[in-house]
């Protein structure tokens, strides 16, 4: 090496050192920038969880500072990129229908909008996730309904005109009467004087009488069965599952037994469900927004 190649890499070796030590190479830290993925999910369990199978909502407004930048969730996705790096915070538009509710994310447990202190780093990508359900009336009949003429008509909407599904669906649950006895319902009086004359002396036949009703309600239409009940804590297709095993164990439950208490709780989510008590939606409802 001859002295002048020498000389210009000691002036490069030295000159590199300077720059390390005056802290100049890490001007190109923010060469790098960072990126913020916002998820929006339909939370349909209300648990605050994106769940296997929840879909992602598409057209909810999200809004990062600084900067007040608002997008739109395409695909159930906001992305906001070149970001540099720092501490940010989104906050999700709210919907004008009053039936929507917030359930992620959450800070020690408490839901949160918006979701602040989110650090970006230079060359990497942020995921946070924000979830939502809408609860509506559950579109359930009453025992009274199906005991009717309107009933009877709805029991008979084949073609051509059958009770028999509806009678063979209603044998095929653990349904019973006063005394414990097995009830498979053969005709439309004999069920229509069955539910009238229900009561909770056997608790296990008033607890009959809601879960008979209920599945009537899901045959026609009327209830979605995936849908959540958040008293209960599960669908109401798994309540009719526990209701109905709970009769197939224990059909005479007087007072006295130690299986009232549950089968009368069993009775008042079906008694509700049946009257038109607020699910959350097994879909996400209608949803506008002010302008952003």
């Amino acid at each position: 090496m001859d002295i002048q190649s020498k000389t210009r890499r000691t002036l490069t070796v030295a000159l590199l050192a300077a720059t390390l030590v005056s802290g100049t190479a890490f001007a190109c830290y923010t060469c790098y920038p960072g990126k913020l993925v916002v998820k929006k999910f339909y939370d349909k369990n209300a648990n605050g969880v994106l769940d296997a199978g929840e879909s992602l909502i598409s057209g909810w407004p999200m809004t990062l500072d600084p900067g007040a930048i608002t997008k739109n969730t395409v695909s159930g996705v906001a992305v906001f990129d070149g970001l540099s790096p720092g501490s940010y915070s989104v906050t999700e538009g709210t919907p004008v229908q009053t039936n929507w509710f917030q359930s992620a994310p959450r800070v020690n447990g408490v839901v949160v909008n918006p979701l602040t202190g989110i650090h970006v780093y230079a060359g990497q990508t942020k995921v946070v996730k924000f979830g939502n359900y809408c609860k509506k009336p559950s579109g359930g009949k009453t025992p009274g309904f199906w005991s009717n003429q309107n009933g009877e008509a709805r029991m008979l909407d084949g073609s051509p005109p059958s009770l028999l599904p509806e009678l063979n669906l209603l044998s095929s649950l653990n349904l019973v009467d006063a005394n414990g006895n097995a009830f498979d319902p053969v005709d439309y009086p004999s069920f229509r004087t069955w539910l009238l004359d229900a009561d909770a002396t056997n608790m296990a036949y008033k607890l009959s009488s809601h879960l008979a009703a209920m599945q009537l309600n899901v045959e026609a239409g009327f209830v979605n069965g995936n849908s959540f009940y958040i008293p209960y804590g599960g669908t109401i297709n798994s309540l009719i599952a526990a209701a109905n095993t709970s009769l197939g164990l224990y059909p005479y439950t007087p007072a006295g037994s130690a299986q009232r208490a549950n089968q009368e709780q069993l009775k008042n989510f079906l008694d509700a469900l049946n009257n038109g008590a607020n699910i959350v939606s097994a879909s996400p409802c209608a949803r506008t927004f002010s302008t952003y």
